[in-house]
Protein backbone atom coordinates (compact mmCIF):
# COMPACT_ATOMS: atom_id res chain seq x y z
CA UNK A 1 0.00 0.00 0.00
CA UNK A 2 2.76 2.36 0.92
CA UNK A 3 4.80 1.59 -1.96
CA UNK A 4 1.31 1.85 -4.23
CA UNK A 5 1.37 5.21 -3.03
CA UNK A 6 4.95 6.60 -3.21
CA UNK A 7 4.67 5.22 -7.34
CA UNK A 8 1.31 7.16 -7.20
CA UNK A 9 2.91 10.15 -6.32
CA UNK A 10 6.07 9.76 -8.53
CA UNK A 11 3.99 9.72 -11.18
CA UNK A 12 1.76 12.68 -10.70
CA UNK A 13 5.13 14.79 -9.66
CA UNK A 14 6.50 13.90 -12.94
CA UNK A 15 3.04 15.39 -14.64
CA UNK A 16 3.70 18.16 -12.71
CA UNK A 17 7.10 18.94 -13.24
CA UNK A 18 7.00 18.06 -17.27
CA UNK A 19 7.12 20.71 -19.75
CA UNK A 20 3.33 19.34 -21.04
CA UNK A 21 1.63 20.13 -17.48
CA UNK A 22 3.94 23.14 -17.76
CA UNK A 23 2.49 24.39 -21.44
CA UNK A 24 -0.98 23.38 -19.79
CA UNK A 25 -0.93 25.65 -16.42
CA UNK A 26 0.63 28.33 -19.50
CA UNK A 27 -2.29 27.65 -21.53
CA UNK A 28 -4.56 28.09 -18.68
CA UNK A 29 -2.99 31.35 -16.94
CA UNK A 30 -3.52 32.95 -20.70
CA UNK A 31 -6.77 32.06 -21.26
CA UNK A 32 -8.10 33.68 -17.79
CA UNK A 33 -5.92 36.70 -18.08
CA UNK A 34 -7.36 36.87 -21.74
CA UNK A 35 -10.73 36.60 -20.99
CA UNK A 36 -10.40 39.06 -18.24
CA UNK A 37 -8.55 41.52 -20.17
CA UNK A 38 -11.25 41.24 -23.12
CA UNK A 39 -14.20 41.65 -20.68
CA UNK A 40 -11.77 45.06 -18.89
CA UNK A 41 -11.26 46.27 -22.58
CA UNK A 42 -15.25 45.73 -23.33
CA UNK A 43 -15.95 47.71 -20.14
CA UNK A 44 -14.13 50.41 -21.18
CA UNK A 45 -15.17 50.89 -24.66
CA UNK A 46 -19.01 50.93 -23.19
CA UNK A 47 -18.36 53.48 -20.69
CA UNK A 48 -16.21 55.40 -22.76
CA UNK A 49 -19.54 54.85 -25.08
CA UNK A 50 -22.00 55.96 -22.24
CA UNK A 51 -19.95 58.87 -21.51
CA UNK A 52 -19.84 60.08 -25.11
CA UNK A 53 -23.72 59.68 -25.48
CA UNK A 54 -24.03 62.45 -22.68
CA UNK A 55 -21.33 64.26 -24.11
CA UNK A 56 -23.58 64.60 -27.29
CA UNK A 57 -26.90 64.61 -25.41
CA UNK A 58 -25.74 67.59 -23.06
CA UNK A 59 -24.96 69.70 -26.45
CA UNK A 60 -28.22 68.87 -27.61
CA UNK A 61 -30.25 70.05 -24.97
CA UNK A 62 -27.88 73.58 -24.05
CA UNK A 63 -28.55 74.15 -27.77
CA UNK A 64 -32.21 73.57 -27.80
CA UNK A 65 -32.66 75.58 -24.19
CA UNK A 66 -30.53 78.17 -25.54
CA UNK A 67 -32.92 78.23 -28.29
CA UNK A 68 -36.03 78.33 -26.09
CA UNK A 69 -34.22 80.64 -23.96
CA UNK A 70 -33.20 83.36 -26.40
CA UNK A 71 -37.27 83.51 -27.96
CA UNK A 72 -38.45 84.28 -24.78
CA UNK A 73 -35.89 86.50 -24.15
CA UNK A 74 -36.57 88.61 -28.05
CA UNK A 75 -40.91 88.27 -26.61
CA UNK A 76 -39.85 90.08 -22.92
CA UNK A 77 -37.84 92.55 -25.14
CA UNK A 78 -40.09 93.00 -27.70
CA UNK A 79 -43.35 92.85 -26.68
CA UNK A 80 -44.03 91.16 -22.25
CA UNK A 81 -42.04 94.01 -20.88
CA UNK A 82 -42.55 97.12 -22.92
CA UNK A 83 -46.03 96.52 -22.77
CA UNK A 84 -46.26 95.29 -19.34
CA UNK A 85 -44.65 98.50 -18.34
CA UNK A 86 -47.01 101.04 -20.01
CA UNK A 87 -50.25 99.09 -18.59
CA UNK A 88 -49.18 99.02 -14.92
CA UNK A 89 -47.85 103.08 -14.88
CA UNK A 90 -51.02 103.60 -16.62
CA UNK A 91 -53.41 101.56 -14.07
CA UNK A 92 -51.55 103.45 -11.39
CA UNK A 93 -53.00 107.04 -12.92
CA UNK A 94 -56.43 105.13 -13.77
CA UNK A 95 -56.83 103.37 -10.26
CA UNK A 96 -56.85 107.26 -8.73
CA UNK A 97 -58.91 108.32 -11.56
CA UNK A 98 -61.40 105.20 -10.83
CA UNK A 99 -61.09 105.88 -6.87
CA UNK A 100 -62.10 109.41 -6.93
CA UNK A 101 -65.22 108.75 -9.98
CA UNK A 102 -66.72 106.12 -7.53
CA UNK A 103 -66.34 108.43 -4.10
CA UNK A 104 -68.54 110.91 -5.96
CA UNK A 105 -66.53 113.22 -7.31
CA UNK A 106 -66.21 114.43 -10.51
CA UNK A 107 -62.43 114.73 -12.06
CA UNK A 108 -61.44 116.06 -15.27
CA UNK A 109 -61.90 113.38 -17.99
CA UNK A 110 -58.29 111.18 -18.09
CA UNK A 111 -57.60 109.62 -21.50
CA UNK A 112 -56.10 106.17 -21.43
CA UNK A 113 -54.53 104.03 -24.41
CA UNK A 114 -55.52 100.42 -24.41
CA UNK A 115 -52.46 98.17 -25.95
CA UNK A 116 -54.74 95.28 -27.42
CA UNK A 117 -51.66 93.60 -28.64
CA UNK A 118 -51.97 90.31 -29.04
CA UNK A 119 -48.48 88.13 -28.92
CA UNK A 120 -46.92 86.07 -30.77
CA UNK A 121 -47.23 81.86 -28.98
CA UNK A 122 -43.41 80.79 -28.10
CA UNK A 123 -41.71 78.82 -30.58
CA UNK A 124 -40.17 75.91 -28.45
CA UNK A 125 -39.08 72.60 -29.29
CA UNK A 126 -40.33 70.67 -25.71
CA UNK A 127 -40.58 67.40 -27.05
CA UNK A 128 -37.19 67.07 -28.27
CA UNK A 129 -36.28 68.58 -25.43
CA UNK A 130 -38.16 66.09 -23.01
CA UNK A 131 -37.35 63.15 -24.97
CA UNK A 132 -33.35 64.09 -24.88
CA UNK A 133 -33.09 64.94 -20.99
CA UNK A 134 -35.07 61.73 -20.19
CA UNK A 135 -32.87 59.21 -22.51
CA UNK A 136 -30.08 60.94 -21.42
CA UNK A 137 -27.08 58.77 -20.10
CA UNK A 138 -25.47 60.05 -16.50
CA UNK A 139 -27.85 63.14 -16.67
CA UNK A 140 -27.52 64.69 -13.02
CA UNK A 141 -30.84 65.00 -11.10
CA UNK A 142 -30.78 68.69 -11.34
CA UNK A 143 -31.11 68.94 -14.89
CA UNK A 144 -33.44 66.87 -14.73
CA UNK A 145 -35.54 68.91 -12.19
CA UNK A 146 -35.20 71.65 -14.44
CA UNK A 147 -36.32 70.19 -17.72
CA UNK A 148 -39.46 69.54 -15.99
CA UNK A 149 -39.81 73.30 -14.74
CA UNK A 150 -38.95 74.83 -18.22
CA UNK A 151 -41.28 72.27 -19.65
CA UNK A 152 -44.61 73.24 -16.91
CA UNK A 153 -43.10 77.11 -17.87
CA UNK A 154 -43.70 76.78 -21.53
CA UNK A 155 -47.36 74.72 -21.20
CA UNK A 156 -48.52 77.92 -18.75
CA UNK A 157 -46.72 80.23 -21.02
CA UNK A 158 -48.69 79.30 -24.15
CA UNK A 159 -51.90 79.24 -21.87
CA UNK A 160 -51.86 82.29 -20.76
CA UNK A 161 -51.37 83.81 -24.05
CA UNK A 162 -54.21 81.98 -25.16
CA UNK A 163 -56.39 83.66 -22.73
CA UNK A 164 -54.87 86.63 -23.37
CA UNK A 165 -55.89 86.41 -27.21
CA UNK A 166 -59.03 85.49 -26.40
CA UNK A 167 -59.18 88.28 -23.70
CA UNK A 168 -58.49 91.17 -26.48
CA UNK A 169 -60.68 89.51 -28.90
CA UNK A 170 -63.82 90.05 -26.21
CA UNK A 171 -62.36 93.73 -26.16
CA UNK A 172 -62.54 94.37 -29.98
CA UNK A 173 -66.32 92.82 -30.01
CA UNK A 174 -67.89 93.57 -26.80
CA UNK A 175 -68.48 97.57 -27.44
CA UNK A 176 -68.72 98.34 -23.81
CA UNK A 177 -68.98 101.71 -22.37
CA UNK A 178 -66.07 103.91 -21.81
CA UNK A 179 -66.02 103.64 -18.36
CA UNK A 180 -66.62 100.06 -18.23
CA UNK A 181 -64.04 99.24 -20.87
CA UNK A 182 -61.46 101.32 -18.62
CA UNK A 183 -62.17 99.11 -15.50
CA UNK A 184 -62.43 96.10 -17.07
CA UNK A 185 -59.09 96.75 -18.94
CA UNK A 186 -57.31 97.57 -15.42
CA UNK A 187 -59.19 95.44 -13.54
CA UNK A 188 -60.69 98.26 -11.27
CA UNK A 189 -63.75 97.87 -8.97
CA UNK A 190 -67.11 98.90 -11.38
CA UNK A 191 -70.05 101.25 -9.78
CA UNK A 192 -71.64 97.76 -8.84
CA UNK A 193 -69.18 97.29 -6.03
CA UNK A 194 -67.52 93.67 -8.62
CA UNK A 195 -64.28 93.52 -11.38
CA UNK A 196 -63.47 91.72 -13.79
CA UNK A 197 -59.70 91.24 -13.36
CA UNK A 198 -59.33 89.07 -16.28
CA UNK A 199 -57.36 90.92 -18.65
CA UNK A 200 -55.15 92.18 -15.73
CA UNK A 201 -54.44 88.42 -14.45
CA UNK A 202 -53.78 87.03 -17.76
CA UNK A 203 -51.69 90.09 -18.47
CA UNK A 204 -49.66 89.07 -15.25
CA UNK A 205 -49.48 85.88 -16.11
CA UNK A 206 -47.67 86.53 -19.00
CA UNK A 207 -45.07 88.18 -17.59
CA UNK A 208 -44.29 86.15 -14.59
CA UNK A 209 -44.27 82.74 -17.38
CA UNK A 210 -42.59 84.61 -19.48
CA UNK A 211 -39.84 85.35 -16.98
CA UNK A 212 -39.26 81.68 -15.82
CA UNK A 213 -39.01 80.32 -19.19
CA UNK A 214 -36.14 82.36 -19.47
CA UNK A 215 -34.59 81.37 -15.77
CA UNK A 216 -35.23 77.79 -16.21
CA UNK A 217 -34.29 78.07 -19.82
CA UNK A 218 -30.38 79.99 -18.96
CA UNK A 219 -29.79 77.38 -15.51
CA UNK A 220 -30.28 74.65 -17.72
CA UNK A 221 -27.85 75.14 -20.31
CA UNK A 222 -25.49 76.30 -17.43
CA UNK A 223 -26.07 73.16 -15.93
CA UNK A 224 -25.68 71.49 -18.93
CA UNK A 225 -22.43 72.90 -19.78
CA UNK A 226 -20.86 72.16 -16.37
CA UNK A 227 -21.90 68.68 -16.59
CA UNK A 228 -20.56 68.47 -19.81
CA UNK A 229 -17.30 69.78 -19.05
CA UNK A 230 -17.17 66.96 -16.42
CA UNK A 231 -17.52 64.91 -18.90
CA UNK A 232 -15.08 65.48 -21.32
CA UNK A 233 -12.48 65.73 -18.37
CA UNK A 234 -13.10 62.35 -18.82
CA UNK A 235 -13.13 61.52 -22.13
CA UNK A 236 -10.00 63.15 -22.96
CA UNK A 237 -8.43 60.73 -20.97
CA UNK A 238 -9.71 57.66 -22.84
CA UNK A 239 -9.55 58.76 -26.18
CA UNK A 240 -8.39 61.49 -28.66
CA UNK A 241 -10.89 63.95 -31.00
CA UNK A 242 -13.71 64.55 -28.34
CA UNK A 243 -16.15 67.21 -29.08
CA UNK A 244 -16.20 70.33 -27.45
CA UNK A 245 -18.63 71.45 -24.77
CA UNK A 246 -21.42 73.95 -26.26
CA UNK A 247 -21.79 77.24 -24.58
CA UNK A 248 -24.34 80.06 -24.58
CA UNK A 249 -23.49 83.82 -23.59
CA UNK A 250 -26.42 86.02 -21.83
CA UNK A 251 -24.05 88.30 -21.38
CA UNK A 252 -26.03 90.93 -23.73
CA UNK A 253 -29.71 90.04 -22.36
CA UNK A 254 -28.30 90.80 -18.72
CA UNK A 255 -26.67 94.00 -19.44
CA UNK A 256 -30.26 95.09 -21.16
CA UNK A 257 -32.21 94.26 -17.84
CA UNK A 258 -34.06 91.05 -19.41
CA UNK A 259 -32.77 87.83 -17.69
CA UNK A 260 -34.09 87.71 -14.06
CA UNK A 261 -32.09 87.49 -10.67
CA UNK A 262 -31.16 83.74 -9.67
CA UNK A 263 -32.15 85.38 -6.41
CA UNK A 264 -35.50 85.39 -7.12
CA UNK A 265 -35.37 81.23 -7.38
CA UNK A 266 -33.16 81.02 -4.49
CA UNK A 267 -36.10 78.93 -3.00
CA UNK A 268 -36.25 76.68 -5.71
CA UNK A 269 -32.68 76.51 -6.25
CA UNK A 270 -31.89 75.67 -2.79
CA UNK A 271 -34.05 73.18 -2.52
CA UNK A 272 -33.14 71.05 -5.59
CA UNK A 273 -29.26 71.60 -4.13
CA UNK A 274 -30.82 69.40 -1.03
CA UNK A 275 -32.01 66.62 -2.89
CA UNK A 276 -28.98 66.15 -4.79
CA UNK A 277 -26.52 66.33 -1.49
Amino acid sequence: MVSLAIDTWRVVYGFVGSSLFGTFLSTLVGAGFGAWGAQRLSERALQTHELLESLRKANAIIVLAATITNNALSLKGQFVKPLTDRYFSDRKAAETHNKSVLGGFNPPPQVFQAELTKFTPLVAPVEALGNIALEGALMPGRALALTVMLQKSIAELSSAIALHTSLVDNFYAGNLPPEIYCQDYFGLKRRDGNENRMYHDALIAVRQYNIDVIFFGSELSDELHAHGQKVRAKLVRRRKGVPKVSSVDFSHPTKLGLMPPRSDYEGWLSGIRQQDE
